[in-house]
């Protein structure tokens, strides 16, 4: 974080929940470069004081309340609208003067328009986008044709990377590869789910792949195993072929057991994802 001179603004309002607000005086600003959007993010550290006790047990409440939640300023200080992420970093009581220490950082609007692959234009239903170590990784959940996959499908077996714009987050391409994708039935058409990371795959981000995929292949696993046995029996039963047959084959899949992996994997709902 690049550390600012104070200015003579020095508080800011904060509008709390219950419809209360509390001054916070500022001690010292500086900005930090935003990992999802390479934004200049503004950040504040001060304190709020009281010499009320009520308002000291609603504040400690209050505080604790906000969470992974955002509050607005009562004069907007930054371009995003004056909201903030606040954390509760202090406390200190002296002469009946309540002490609170606090860092706001400036929130964005991470809101997507559009996802766009390689000039694919994609719509997601569902999307979120974290920071895992240094590096970005994106789920999106959509609905589309078998069509729709194949274009994709061959995208991924042409492309080790792609460029990714998150339309109404980032415009500037991101380098990204794909590192999981399931697809499911969904009445005529199919839902699948993309899971992107950036070019450099960290460890933290190869963690959370190796832990997707896992959950994913026992699920096939379960899934195929399944429905072999039952189309096994079907064809035993319809005289197909016999039991016997049955018997070898079985014996022959023993002997060379095996996966065959593709880049997307069929599931049974992708919204149980």
């Amino acid at each position: 974080m690049r550390s600012a001179a104070k200015t003579d603004s020095d508080t800011i309002e904060l509008q709390l929940p219950e419809g209360r607000s509390v001054i916070v005086q500022i001690r010292r600003r500086g900005v930090e470069i935003s990992r999802h959007t390479s934004r200049e993010l503004q950040e504040i550290h001060g304190w709020v004081a009281t010499e009320d006790p009520e308002t000291h047990r609603w504040l400690s409440v209050a505080l604790r309340g906000i969470g992974e939640g955002t509050v607005k300023s009562g004069n907007p200080y930054s371009e995003s609208g004056g909201r903030w992420r606040v954390s509760w970093n202090s406390y200190g009581e002296s002469g009946g003067l309540h002490t609170y220490g606090l860092i706001l950082r400036e929130a964005e609007e991470l809101s997507l328009e559009m996802l766009i692959i390689d000039g694919i234009e994609l719509h997601p239903y569902e999307y979120r986008e974290e920071v895992l170590d240094d590096g970005l990784t994106i789920w999106a959940k959509l609905v589309g044709t078998h069509a729709d996959v194949t274009r994709l499908n061959r995208l991924i077996r042409t492309h080790s990377t792609f460029p990714v714009v998150r339309r109404g987050i980032q415009e500037k391409p991101r380098e990204m590869r794909l590192g999981v994708a399931e697809w499911a039935d969904y009445e005529d058409r199919i839902k699948y789910r993309l899971v992107l990371v950036d070019r450099e795959v960290t460890e933290g981000m190869r963690a959370e792949l190796s832990r997707i995929q896992e959950r994913n292949d026992r699920a096939a696993f379960g899934y195929y195993a399944n429905l072999i046995d039952r189309v096994a029996d079907l064809l035993v039963e319809k005289g197909a072929i016999t039991k016997a047959e049955l018997d070898v084959v079985r014996d022959a899949a023993r002997e060379k057991p095996g996966v065959a992996r593709h880049e997307f994997w069929h599931v049974a709902d992708v919204d149980a994802l």
